[in-house]
């Protein structure tokens, strides 16, 4: 276990990690410091060419409560746009490999946003959700006006935003935020999840994940385009081959991302 100001990492195995938020005094926010720490933290552990998935979760029973009020209520127009965390953000929406959002309790804000970043969210029953910047006189400012209406649609987004109201767990599933509801551990079903993905190839995914993303990036026609191109690219691979023997010779395959 490495410990490193607010975020705990904790390796498993099949190249799986957990990183958990750690300001439980804080319900978990999510300060600057934090931010760019995980982007660092993620983009480190991809260059290690080590990790497959990523979990991410919140200590003591809150994912994260928002960001920082302290820090926002301090924040001028021209620190909001050269904050940091635009490029941590998009840091992390970027990332090539899956990361898992595993929810409990306090989901909020900057929190959401974090979960919106993450390929997909699955929660406990008993978790709550929201984005509720305009009772603060803001408005969601890491993705959530632009992701969530892509994933629920503008008038369900519209109404969650506009209301700043806090949503239960399974409305969020109803709606599509999260794909799996848990009525116990919540961090061990996402592991569950994440060890499935992490058997299979991971060049493979990486480049799902990157045609997937161009699905709401892209107009129709050119992300049909890369799709073809990736496929073709993936005939090729080392992996595939293995992948097709393996299957043949009905045993489970031995992927190297190559």
């Amino acid at each position: 276990m490495e410990h490193k100001s607010f975020l705990q990492v904790d390796k498993l195995d099949n190249g799986i990690f957990q990183l958990g938020i750690n300001r439980p005094e804080r319900k978990n926010a999510l300060n600057t410091e934090l931010v760019v720490h995980l982007a660092d933290t993620i983009e480190s552990l991809v260059n290690s060419e080590v990790a497959r998935v990523i979990v991410i979760y919140g200590l003591e029973g809150n994912f994260a409560a928002g960001a920082d009020i302290d820090e926002i209520a301090t924040l001028s127009p021209k620190q909001a746009l050269l904050d940091a965390r635009v490029s941590a953000w998009r840091r992390i929406r970027q990332c090539p490999i899956p990361i898992i959002a595993a929810v409990e309790g306090y989901c909020l804000g900057g929190g959401m946003e974090l979960l919106l970043s993450c390929d997909f969210a699955i929660a406990h029953k008993d978790a709550k959700f929201g984005l509720p910047e305009v009772k603060l006189g803001l408005m969601p400012g890491a993705g959530g006006t632009q992701i969530l209406p892509r994933l629920i649609g503008k008038n369900r987004a519209a109404r969650m935003i506009y209301s700043g109201e806090i949503m239960p767990a399974s409305t969020m599933e109803k709606w599509g935020v999260i794909t799996d509801l848990c009525d116990e551990e919540v961090l061990e079903a996402a592991v569950s999840i994440a060890t499935k993905i992490a058997r299979n190839a991971p060049f493979a995914i990486s480049q799902a994940k990157q045609s997937l993303n161009n699905s709401v990036e892209m107009g129709l026609e050119s992300a049909m385009s890369f799709e073809r191109q990736t496929f073709s690219i993936l005939a090729s691979t080392t992996d595939k081959t293995e992948g097709i023997a393996a299957f043949k010779e009905k045993r489970h395959a031995k992927f190297t991302g190559n």
